[in-house]
């Protein structure tokens, strides 16, 4: 490794060594899935959607704004909290119960689940094609050219 390689390498592992002493962060996740979370009129995502709130000088906590959920029937909830300084907390803001069209709601969330469990599924057969891929089994055998072994591993 050259010198420059190795200073710039110090210098990203530097940056994230250490977050800034006045934010911290929180996670808005809804239940059922699938709500847009809104903060006044800007669409922050669909959650679960992660801010970073910064702190005036001298703060011990901040209050957060009013963010709300907006479910796919027009359900909504709001959520706000006073937020403790270098905190990482996650707050889950549930849809009314009263509120009308819960089917709807239901059936986006088993989507977005659905849609999650795919996601998940492909990373983990993508990580086994890459460890059976880095093998020393794998790797002998593609060294040896030996063509039927070496195909196993792909």
């Amino acid at each position: 490794m050259s010198t420059l390689s190795a200073v710039i390498l110090a210098a990203l592992f530097a940056g994230c060594a250490s977050t800034p002493s006045n934010q911290a962060m929180l996670t808005y996740e809804s239940k059922p899935e699938g709500a847009m979370i809104y903060e006044g009129k800007t669409a922050l995502g669909v959650a679960p959607v992660t801010r970073t709130y910064l702190f005036p000088e001298n703060a011990k906590a901040v209050e957060t704004p009013e963010v709300t959920a907006v479910w796919p029937s027009g359900a909504k909830a709001t959520y706000w909290t006073n937020l403790p300084i270098h905190s990482d907390l996650q707050a889950t803001i549930e849809r009314p119960a009263n509120a009308p069209g819960l089917e709807q709601d239901l059936a986006n969330a088993q989507k977005i689940v659905e849609a999650k469990n795919r996601e998940h599924s492909l990373e983990k057969q993508s990580l086994a094609h890459d460890i059976a891929h880095d093998s020393g089994t794998c790797r002998a055998a593609q060294q040896s050219g030996s063509l039927t072994a070496a195909r196993d591993c792909y």
